[in-house]
């Protein structure tokens, strides 16, 4: 039941992205940037590095295969054990005549060691080129910024503009804006099961720093049955225009097919002013004695001295209920659109 273009602040950001099957293990390192030169020395220097440690452990080695980028910069290349590798058969001529030179024999012995060190050169334009698979790959701050923006109540799509102006531009982010609407879907999938709890959360947390909040709430089992809150503004409303109040449950109409039920009273420039609401997700009368219980709590016990509602029995039977020394009436507006409904009906039958 929460804004879904709004993130609770009381919910961790590590515990969104977790629950998400996302860590910090898939953390992009940023590339950096070596001309050809620094390259070649760098690989000669690991050379040297493990030909040292071959030395001091008690064995030698030998450079194996290499290959290159445009056949000049070195891509990737073995260090392999002196020993290593397959022993290639010799072919031997047994007519050779004597005054063919014999080779010497090698005391090279092979034993097939797989010893080896693995150099592989990641050039600058492999790792930060756009929109490649690799690339578009969140990395774990880039799903903290699009949650932690969701909190500011910043949709994906401007939070990718941010970041194309943190960065740089966009052919540094890499990240398209289609992938942040997908991560802030999968938040929201998330949060669908935490809404209510959510919701309740954020009403006590204003019940802590706001003076004069009231919030109560109902529960049937594990769901939210029904809550009612009001703040100073509608008390102080109430307080001075309250002696005439209405209230209706309108339709239907949130995905969570609860009703809203607000508490209107008109002021001295003829405006209407709320003077609390509530949602509740069945009309029984068991629902609406708790709501005016509530409402007279909230506001010091003080009943109004005339409640106008729809034609509806249950409000009527509780109003009498809970609120006695009131008159009810019912609402001129309603009486009238039904007058037009019946009149149009009988209309067409004598047609």
């Amino acid at each position: 039941m929460s804004n879904p273009k709004e993130i609770d602040k009381s919910i961790a950001t590590d515990t969104i992205i977790a629950e998400i099957n996302s860590s910090r293990n898939d953390e992009q390192i940023d590339s950096i940037s070596f001309t050809s030169e620094e390259l070649q020395n760098t690989i000669r220097i690991e050379v040297k590095m493990y030909t040292d440690y071959a030395e001091m452990v008690g064995f030698h080695t030998r450079l194996s295969s290499q290959s290159k980028y445009n056949s000049q910069i070195i891509k990737e290349k073995y260090v392999i054990c002196n020993r290593g590798g397959k022993d290639k058969p010799k072919p031997c001529d047994t007519l050779a005549t004597s005054s063919v030179k014999r080779k010497p024999n090698s005391n090279k012995k092979i034993t097939r060691c797989t010893t080896k060190i693995y150099l592989k050169m990641f050039m600058e334009q492999q790792i930060t080129k756009p929109y490649m698979k690799k690339a578009r790959k969140m990395s774990y701050f880039e799903k903290e910024f699009v949650v932690c923006a969701s909190k500011a109540k910043i949709g994906p799509t401007i939070a990718h503009k941010i970041r194309a102006v943190l960065k740089g531009g966009y052919e540094y982010v890499g990240v398209k804006v289609t992938n942040y609407n997908n991560l802030r879907r999968g938040v929201n999938r998330i949060l669908c099961y935490k809404d209510a709890q959510i919701m309740i959360n954020k009403m006590n947390d204003r019940g802590d720093h706001y003076l004069n909040y009231s919030f109560e709430f109902l529960c049937d089992g594990d769901l939210l049955a029904t809550m009612f809150w009001a703040d100073e503004r509608e008390k102080t409303f109430y307080a001075e225009f309250g002696e005439v109040i209405s209230f209706d449950a309108t339709f239907r109409t949130n995905k969570y097919k609860m009703v809203f039920v607000p508490f209107t009273a008109v002021d001295h420039h003829k405006k209407s002013v709320t003077v609390g609401a509530r949602l509740l997700s069945r009309e029984t009368i068991e629902s609406y004695e708790w709501l005016l219980k509530y409402f007279l709590r909230a506001h010091k016990r003080k009943a109004p001295k005339i409640v106008l509602t729809d034609q509806d029995t249950t409000i009527k039977q509780t109003v009498e209920s809970v609120l006695p020394n009131s008159r009810h009436r019912l609402c001129m507006w309603h009486i009238m659109k039904k007058l037009q409904a019946n009149s149009l009906d009988l209309t067409m039958i004598v047609m």
